[in-house]
C-alpha cells in the first residue's frame, strides 16, 4: 500500500481551485477552474480537490464537519496570516511542545487547513 493523495470534498469546485491556486499558491498538477476534480502539488504529496456531489455518485457521503486537518508547512506563518487575512479563524500561535506556530485558515468548502511554521520545540 502507498500513499496516493489527500483529496478534499468540496461545494463549489471553482472556488476551492481558485483559493488553493491563487490565496495558497499552490502549484496546479492536473486540472482547471472549471472541472469537477483538480490535483496540487505541496512539493511532498499532493492535495485533491473533488466535488462533494461527484464523489457522492459512488459512496454514500456522512455529512461534512472538521473530521479531517491539512496540514502544510510554510516558511512564514505570519507573513501567510496578514496575506490569507479573513480566511484565517485561529492564531498565529506558537505551540513550542509540537515545534511549531500555527494558524487555521478555511477554504471557500469550510475545510480546516493547519498553516504549520517549524520552531524550537519545547523541553
Amino acid at each position: 500500500m502507498r500513499f496516493s493523495q489527500v483529496r478534499l470534498l468540496v461545494d463549489d469546485p471553482a472556488a476551492a481551485f481558485r483559493f488553493y491556486r491563487d490565496e495558497l499558491g499552490l502549484a496546479v498538477a492536473f486540472g482547471n477552474e472549471g472541472e469537477p476534480y483538480a490535483s496540487f502539488d505541496t512539493g511532498t504529496g499532493t492535495v485533491a480537490l473533488f466535488s462533494r456531489e461527484g464523489q457522492g455518485e459512488v459512496v454514500e457521503l456522512r455529512a461534512a464537519g472538521d473530521s479531517t486537518l491539512l496540514v502544510l508547512e510554510v516558511d512564514d506563518v505570519d507573513a501567510d496570516v496578514a496575506r490569507l487575512g479573513a480566511r484565517v479563524v485561529a492564531g498565529p500561535v506558537d505551540q513550542s511542545e509540537w515545534g511549531g506556530r500555527v494558524a487555521y485558515v478555511r477554504d471557500p468548502s469550510g475545510n480546516l487547513i493547519e498553516l504549520f511554521q517549524a520552531i524550537p520545540m519545547s523541553e
